[in-house]
Protein backbone atom coordinates (compact mmCIF):
# COMPACT_ATOMS: atom_id res chain seq x y z
CA UNK A 1 0.00 0.00 0.00
CA UNK A 2 1.55 3.32 -1.08
CA UNK A 3 2.96 5.45 2.07
CA UNK A 4 -0.04 7.94 1.30
CA UNK A 5 -2.62 5.36 1.83
CA UNK A 6 -1.35 4.08 4.68
CA UNK A 7 -1.05 7.53 6.04
CA UNK A 8 -5.03 8.33 5.69
CA UNK A 9 -6.03 5.01 6.39
CA UNK A 10 -4.29 5.25 9.88
CA UNK A 11 -5.93 8.65 10.09
CA UNK A 12 -9.23 7.03 10.12
CA UNK A 13 -8.88 4.75 12.54
CA UNK A 14 -7.13 7.14 15.21
CA UNK A 15 -10.57 9.21 14.58
CA UNK A 16 -12.27 5.85 15.85
CA UNK A 17 -9.89 4.45 18.59
CA UNK A 18 -8.71 8.14 19.48
CA UNK A 19 -5.46 6.67 19.16
CA UNK A 20 -2.75 9.09 17.45
CA UNK A 21 0.73 7.77 16.19
CA UNK A 22 3.56 10.19 17.52
CA UNK A 23 4.76 12.89 15.57
CA UNK A 24 8.53 14.46 15.19
CA UNK A 25 11.17 15.90 13.19
CA UNK A 26 13.27 13.96 11.01
CA UNK A 27 16.66 13.93 12.26
CA UNK A 28 18.05 13.48 8.17
CA UNK A 29 15.77 16.27 6.77
CA UNK A 30 14.71 18.15 9.87
CA UNK A 31 11.10 18.25 8.03
CA UNK A 32 8.54 17.19 10.52
CA UNK A 33 6.79 13.82 9.80
CA UNK A 34 4.92 10.92 11.71
CA UNK A 35 6.36 8.24 12.87
CA UNK A 36 4.60 4.73 14.13
CA UNK A 37 5.66 2.25 16.13
CA UNK A 38 3.65 -0.29 14.41
CA UNK A 39 4.02 -3.42 17.52
CA UNK A 40 2.79 -0.79 19.96
CA UNK A 41 0.30 1.00 17.81
CA UNK A 42 -1.29 -2.17 16.72
CA UNK A 43 -1.56 -3.74 19.92
CA UNK A 44 -3.13 -0.59 21.05
CA UNK A 45 -5.52 -0.75 18.20
CA UNK A 46 -6.24 -4.15 19.11
CA UNK A 47 -6.81 -3.58 22.93
CA UNK A 48 -9.37 -0.76 21.95
CA UNK A 49 -11.49 -3.35 20.14
CA UNK A 50 -11.52 -5.64 22.10
CA UNK A 51 -12.75 -3.01 24.62
CA UNK A 52 -15.37 -2.40 22.17
CA UNK A 53 -16.51 -5.83 21.68
CA UNK A 54 -16.48 -6.63 25.38
CA UNK A 55 -18.66 -3.65 26.34
CA UNK A 56 -22.02 -4.54 27.81
CA UNK A 57 -24.92 -3.44 27.37
CA UNK A 58 -25.18 -0.46 30.06
CA UNK A 59 -21.83 0.62 29.04
CA UNK A 60 -22.77 0.95 25.03
CA UNK A 61 -26.33 2.36 25.68
CA UNK A 62 -24.14 4.94 27.93
CA UNK A 63 -21.94 5.32 24.93
CA UNK A 64 -23.80 5.69 22.24
CA UNK A 65 -25.63 8.55 24.33
CA UNK A 66 -22.68 10.38 24.75
CA UNK A 67 -22.15 10.18 21.55
CA UNK A 68 -25.38 10.83 20.10
CA UNK A 69 -25.53 8.15 17.78
CA UNK A 70 -28.34 7.22 15.51
CA UNK A 71 -29.04 4.41 13.74
CA UNK A 72 -28.11 1.75 17.55
CA UNK A 73 -29.23 0.37 19.92
CA UNK A 74 -29.60 3.34 22.13
CA UNK A 75 -31.79 5.37 19.45
CA UNK A 76 -33.97 2.31 18.97
CA UNK A 77 -34.79 1.63 22.83
CA UNK A 78 -35.18 5.55 22.99
CA UNK A 79 -38.10 5.68 20.46
CA UNK A 80 -39.72 1.89 21.22
CA UNK A 81 -39.68 2.54 25.46
CA UNK A 82 -40.87 5.91 24.84
CA UNK A 83 -43.37 5.40 22.31
CA UNK A 84 -45.08 1.84 23.49
CA UNK A 85 -45.13 3.14 27.84
CA UNK A 86 -46.61 6.27 26.82
CA UNK A 87 -49.15 4.88 24.56
CA UNK A 88 -49.96 2.21 26.81
CA UNK A 89 -51.66 5.36 28.63
CA UNK A 90 -53.12 6.83 26.35
CA UNK A 91 -51.14 8.49 24.63
CA UNK A 92 -52.13 9.40 20.59
CA UNK A 93 -48.83 9.73 19.33
CA UNK A 94 -47.71 7.33 16.39
CA UNK A 95 -44.07 5.93 16.45
CA UNK A 96 -43.36 7.49 13.39
CA UNK A 97 -43.64 10.90 15.32
CA UNK A 98 -41.94 9.72 18.45
CA UNK A 99 -39.19 9.51 16.31
CA UNK A 100 -39.61 12.62 14.39
CA UNK A 101 -39.62 14.05 17.89
CA UNK A 102 -36.56 12.42 19.08
CA UNK A 103 -34.68 13.06 15.92
CA UNK A 104 -35.72 16.29 15.02
CA UNK A 105 -37.53 17.58 18.25
CA UNK A 106 -39.98 19.29 16.22
CA UNK A 107 -43.61 18.21 15.89
CA UNK A 108 -45.25 15.78 13.18
CA UNK A 109 -48.42 16.13 12.33
CA UNK A 110 -50.28 13.11 10.77
CA UNK A 111 -52.61 15.16 8.83
CA UNK A 112 -54.46 18.63 8.44
CA UNK A 113 -57.62 16.76 10.09
CA UNK A 114 -56.05 15.77 13.12
CA UNK A 115 -54.75 17.68 16.23
CA UNK A 116 -52.57 15.95 19.10
CA UNK A 117 -52.99 17.16 22.46
CA UNK A 118 -49.85 19.27 24.11
CA UNK A 119 -49.22 16.63 26.64
CA UNK A 120 -48.87 14.22 24.99
CA UNK A 121 -45.40 15.59 22.87
CA UNK A 122 -44.67 17.10 26.16
CA UNK A 123 -44.25 13.53 28.57
CA UNK A 124 -42.92 11.81 25.25
CA UNK A 125 -40.01 14.30 25.09
CA UNK A 126 -39.74 14.25 28.81
CA UNK A 127 -39.74 10.19 28.68
CA UNK A 128 -36.48 11.22 26.08
CA UNK A 129 -34.70 13.15 29.12
CA UNK A 130 -36.11 10.55 31.46
CA UNK A 131 -34.33 7.86 29.76
CA UNK A 132 -30.84 9.72 29.80
CA UNK A 133 -31.05 10.55 33.66
CA UNK A 134 -31.98 7.35 34.22
CA UNK A 135 -28.87 5.55 32.71
CA UNK A 136 -26.32 7.97 34.54
CA UNK A 137 -27.99 6.71 37.58
CA UNK A 138 -28.56 3.53 36.80
CA UNK A 139 -25.78 2.35 39.19
CA UNK A 140 -26.73 4.07 42.27
CA UNK A 141 -29.03 2.72 44.58
CA UNK A 142 -32.49 2.69 44.21
CA UNK A 143 -34.04 5.37 46.79
CA UNK A 144 -37.34 7.26 47.12
CA UNK A 145 -35.40 10.66 46.06
CA UNK A 146 -34.43 8.85 42.51
CA UNK A 147 -37.98 7.67 42.09
CA UNK A 148 -39.55 10.99 42.96
CA UNK A 149 -36.68 12.61 40.35
CA UNK A 150 -38.19 10.62 37.22
CA UNK A 151 -41.95 11.56 37.80
CA UNK A 152 -40.90 15.32 37.86
CA UNK A 153 -39.01 14.88 35.25
CA UNK A 154 -42.01 13.14 33.05
CA UNK A 155 -44.68 15.30 34.35
CA UNK A 156 -42.69 18.74 34.07
CA UNK A 157 -44.02 21.19 31.67
CA UNK A 158 -47.41 19.20 31.91
CA UNK A 159 -50.88 20.64 32.16
CA UNK A 160 -50.85 18.36 35.57
CA UNK A 161 -47.96 20.40 36.91
CA UNK A 162 -50.33 23.84 36.79
CA UNK A 163 -53.10 21.88 39.77
CA UNK A 164 -52.42 22.63 42.83
CA UNK A 165 -53.59 19.53 44.34
CA UNK A 166 -51.19 17.56 41.79
CA UNK A 167 -47.68 17.03 43.53
CA UNK A 168 -44.95 17.05 40.45
CA UNK A 169 -41.82 14.91 42.17
CA UNK A 170 -43.63 14.00 44.60
CA UNK A 171 -46.22 11.65 46.62
CA UNK A 172 -49.68 12.10 45.67
CA UNK A 173 -52.51 13.94 47.61
CA UNK A 174 -55.60 12.66 46.83
CA UNK A 175 -55.97 8.66 46.48
CA UNK A 176 -56.13 7.37 43.11
CA UNK A 177 -57.93 4.30 41.48
CA UNK A 178 -56.23 1.98 39.13
CA UNK A 179 -58.56 -0.97 37.95
CA UNK A 180 -59.69 -3.13 40.26
CA UNK A 181 -56.17 -3.11 42.15
CA UNK A 182 -56.54 -1.19 45.99
CA UNK A 183 -53.65 1.64 45.80
CA UNK A 184 -51.84 3.23 49.07
CA UNK A 185 -53.70 5.78 51.15
CA UNK A 186 -52.09 9.16 50.33
CA UNK A 187 -51.21 9.13 54.01
CA UNK A 188 -49.65 5.92 53.68
CA UNK A 189 -47.32 6.05 50.36
CA UNK A 190 -44.56 7.12 51.95
CA UNK A 191 -44.17 4.34 55.07
CA UNK A 192 -45.04 2.39 52.13
CA UNK A 193 -42.17 3.11 49.96
CA UNK A 194 -39.60 3.18 52.41
CA UNK A 195 -40.80 -0.35 53.27
CA UNK A 196 -40.77 -1.56 49.62
CA UNK A 197 -37.09 -0.70 48.98
CA UNK A 198 -35.69 -1.37 52.47
CA UNK A 199 -36.98 -4.92 51.36
CA UNK A 200 -35.85 -4.93 47.47
CA UNK A 201 -32.37 -3.21 48.51
CA UNK A 202 -31.63 -6.04 51.14
CA UNK A 203 -31.54 -8.42 48.01
CA UNK A 204 -28.27 -9.21 47.25
CA UNK A 205 -28.57 -11.43 44.08
CA UNK A 206 -31.29 -9.83 42.02
CA UNK A 207 -33.16 -11.76 39.63
CA UNK A 208 -35.74 -10.67 37.09
CA UNK A 209 -38.31 -12.31 39.67
CA UNK A 210 -36.98 -9.93 42.21
CA UNK A 211 -37.41 -6.79 39.12
CA UNK A 212 -40.71 -7.93 38.29
CA UNK A 213 -41.88 -8.61 42.14
CA UNK A 214 -40.91 -4.56 42.82
CA UNK A 215 -42.90 -3.47 39.86
CA UNK A 216 -45.95 -5.04 41.05
CA UNK A 217 -45.80 -3.93 44.67
CA UNK A 218 -44.89 -0.01 43.25
CA UNK A 219 -47.91 -0.28 40.97
CA UNK A 220 -50.00 -1.46 43.62
CA UNK A 221 -48.62 1.55 46.06
CA UNK A 222 -49.60 3.96 42.82
CA UNK A 223 -47.26 6.41 44.85
CA UNK A 224 -48.31 9.53 42.59
CA UNK A 225 -51.00 10.94 41.13
CA UNK A 226 -50.18 10.00 37.66
CA UNK A 227 -47.56 8.71 35.85
CA UNK A 228 -46.91 5.73 38.17
CA UNK A 229 -47.10 3.17 35.02
CA UNK A 230 -44.64 5.07 33.06
CA UNK A 231 -42.09 5.52 36.17
CA UNK A 232 -42.96 1.85 36.78
CA UNK A 233 -41.73 0.42 33.59
CA UNK A 234 -38.30 2.86 33.44
CA UNK A 235 -37.52 1.15 37.08
CA UNK A 236 -38.24 -2.15 35.32
CA UNK A 237 -35.28 -0.89 32.41
CA UNK A 238 -33.48 0.16 35.16
CA UNK A 239 -33.12 -2.76 37.71
CA UNK A 240 -32.39 -4.85 34.74
CA UNK A 241 -29.93 -3.10 33.33
CA UNK A 242 -28.14 -2.18 36.69
CA UNK A 243 -28.10 -6.01 37.79
CA UNK A 244 -27.28 -7.76 34.81
CA UNK A 245 -30.21 -8.91 34.04
CA UNK A 246 -31.20 -8.26 30.16
CA UNK A 247 -34.01 -5.78 29.90
CA UNK A 248 -37.26 -5.71 28.29
CA UNK A 249 -39.89 -3.25 26.79
CA UNK A 250 -43.27 -4.06 26.97
CA UNK A 251 -45.17 -2.94 24.09
CA UNK A 252 -48.59 -2.02 23.67
CA UNK A 253 -49.77 -4.76 21.61
CA UNK A 254 -49.05 -6.79 24.80
CA UNK A 255 -51.20 -3.88 27.18
CA UNK A 256 -54.03 -6.32 27.91
CA UNK A 257 -51.62 -9.04 29.00
CA UNK A 258 -49.44 -6.97 31.03
CA UNK A 259 -52.57 -5.31 32.56
CA UNK A 260 -53.84 -8.56 33.29
CA UNK A 261 -50.71 -9.96 34.59
CA UNK A 262 -50.29 -7.29 37.04
CA UNK A 263 -54.00 -7.73 38.35
CA UNK A 264 -53.69 -11.52 38.74
CA UNK A 265 -49.98 -11.76 40.12
CA UNK A 266 -50.49 -12.72 43.63
CA UNK A 267 -52.53 -15.74 42.45
CA UNK A 268 -50.47 -16.37 39.20
CA UNK A 269 -46.95 -14.92 39.24
CA UNK A 270 -46.63 -17.02 36.09
CA UNK A 271 -48.25 -14.62 33.84
CA UNK A 272 -47.00 -11.46 34.43
CA UNK A 273 -43.07 -13.09 34.22
CA UNK A 274 -44.05 -14.80 31.22
CA UNK A 275 -44.99 -11.61 29.33
CA UNK A 276 -41.92 -9.67 30.68
CA UNK A 277 -39.91 -13.10 29.24
CA UNK A 278 -41.29 -13.07 26.18
CA UNK A 279 -40.56 -9.27 26.25
CA UNK A 280 -36.55 -10.03 27.19
CA UNK A 281 -36.44 -12.71 24.05
CA UNK A 282 -37.35 -9.61 21.59
CA UNK A 283 -34.79 -7.27 23.13
CA UNK A 284 -31.92 -9.84 23.23
CA UNK A 285 -32.68 -10.32 19.58
CA UNK A 286 -31.82 -6.57 19.34
CA UNK A 287 -28.95 -7.10 21.41
CA UNK A 288 -27.93 -9.66 19.08
CA UNK A 289 -28.49 -8.01 15.64
CA UNK A 290 -25.80 -4.98 17.30
CA UNK A 291 -23.47 -7.55 18.42
CA UNK A 292 -23.82 -6.56 21.85
CA UNK A 293 -22.82 -9.60 24.44
CA UNK A 294 -25.92 -11.26 26.02
CA UNK A 295 -27.14 -11.01 29.78
CA UNK A 296 -26.81 -13.38 32.05
CA UNK A 297 -30.24 -12.98 33.70
CA UNK A 298 -30.13 -14.85 36.75
CA UNK A 299 -33.72 -17.05 37.52
CA UNK A 300 -34.61 -17.50 41.04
Amino acid sequence: MPELQVFRFLKRLHFFTNLKPFHERSAASGESCYCINFNVYTHNLLSKWKEAQDMDLYNQLLEEKRMQYKGGLYHETQIKLAYNSNRIEGSSLTEEQTLHLFDTRSILARDENTSERFDDYMEMNNHFILFNYMLDTAKEKLTEEIIKSYHRILKYGTSDAEKDWFAVGDYKKVRNVVGNITTSDSFDVKEDMENLLIIYNATKDKSIESVVDFHVRFETIHPFQDGNGRVGRIILFRECLANNITPFIIEDNNKVDYYNGLKDYYNNPSSLLGVCKEAQDVYSQRMKYFSIPAQHPRSS
